[in-house]
């Protein structure tokens, strides 16, 4: 019962600090990476330098700033590679390209196949 509670109790005081956040700030610490190495979202990294992004999103959003004022605010500072999905064109070609490089290697993939069938047949 006690290895029960160690386990439960973590979860559980997370859940509740989670939950006093805002929805717009809970957003955004999911949507900005950790500008210490880029490979995390701020809601996930526990380093210095996400702790304080962290305070300043959440004193912006009490201060009534937008959404995209405080992704701009970030993207003048630390330019796109802060956010977490990249947006317009980058995002189209991020998007699409695997699939195309999908679609062209499945197309190639049946031509050679029916070339296959057909030399077997023939033989």
């Amino acid at each position: 019962m006690r290895n029960l509670f160690r386990m439960v109790a973590p979860l559980f005081a997370a859940s509740v600090v989670w939950a006093g956040i805002p929805p717009l700030e809970r957003k955004l610490q999911h949507e900005l990476l950790a500008p210490c190495c880029y490979r995390e979202p701020l809601d996930r990294h526990m380093s210095q330098a996400a702790e304080t992004m962290k305070a300043e999103i959440h004193a912006m959003v009490i201060a009534g700033k937008s959404e995209r004022e405080i992704i701009g605010v970030y993207k003048a500072r630390y330019g796109m590679r802060i956010l977490g999905e990249p947006e317009g064109l980058a995002w189209w070609i991020g998007t699409c390209t695997p699939l195309l490089v999908l679609a062209l290697g499945g197309g190639g993939l049946i031509l050679v196949v029916r070339r296959w069938t057909r030399l077997s047949a023939r033989a």
